[in-house]
């Protein structure tokens, strides 16, 4: 009887993956190839925990106040400012100042909390589990195990994204090593281009909502 939300939140982490671009995931490739698998892996696991934080306000009742206009409204704002300034910081970064940084260690602990944040930032993280759990909790309805069936298909889908991720940061970490510094600096202002736009889309979404 388990087997079918374990299939369900299979196929299920596999669209969302597949088909979910926002910062996490291009900040999660752009790691991924400039400061390799261990860091990537760290940036994962903070995506994974946003998404696990998100997840459970969902099951304690807080969907309805995380749909709220007047939430989704600021909460763009500040995504959209957040994004903006990553966008031009990436893209401003001097070639000298960047190899700097790039020659730096950076702790793995502040990889993971800055997948956590970037992943939290965006106001479609919001929306997206709001559907998912509303999808699910329909899905098995007046089924007598339903809390066991929810649990299993949730966390399916979370593994699921997890190990999506994995793989992300395999492929990008296998790119990356065939890469040298002056490549790199170009990505990372390719990168701060996408931010700039990702921030841009955010602020739009803001103006809609008004």
């Amino acid at each position: 009887m388990y087997i079918f939300p374990v299939l369900n939140g299979i196929w299920q982490g596999f669209v969302i993956s597949i088909l979910l671009f926002g910062p996490a995931f291009f900040k999660l490739i752009h790691t991924s190839i400039q400061d390799g698998f261990k860091k990537g892996v760290m940036l994962a696991s903070g995506v994974f925990l946003s998404d696990l934080l998100v997840a459970i306000l969902c099951i304690f009742g807080l969907a309805e106040f995380m749909n709220a206009p007047v939430f989704q409204k600021m909460y763009s704002l500040s995504a959209g400012v957040v994004m903006l300034l990553l966008g031009i910081k990436y893209f401003r970064h001097q070639y000298r100042a960047f190899l700097a940084s790039y020659t730096a260690r950076v702790p793995h602990h502040k990889s993971v909390f800055r997948g956590f944040l970037l992943n939290l930032v965006n106001p479609f993280t919001f929306i997206l589990w709001i559907n998912v759990m509303g999808s699910i909790s329909l899905k098995y309805a007046g089924e007598a195990e339903f809390k066991t069936l929810l649990s299993i298909n949730l966390i399916t889908i979370l593994v699921m994204l997890f190990l999506m991720d994995i793989l992300k940061v395999f492929l990008s970490h296998l790119v990356g090593r065939k890469l040298n510094s002056k490549i790199f600096f170009i990505i990372n202002r390719y990168f701060g281009v996408l931010l700039i736009i990702i921030g841009c889309i955010f602020l739009f979404r803001f103006v809609t909502l008004l």
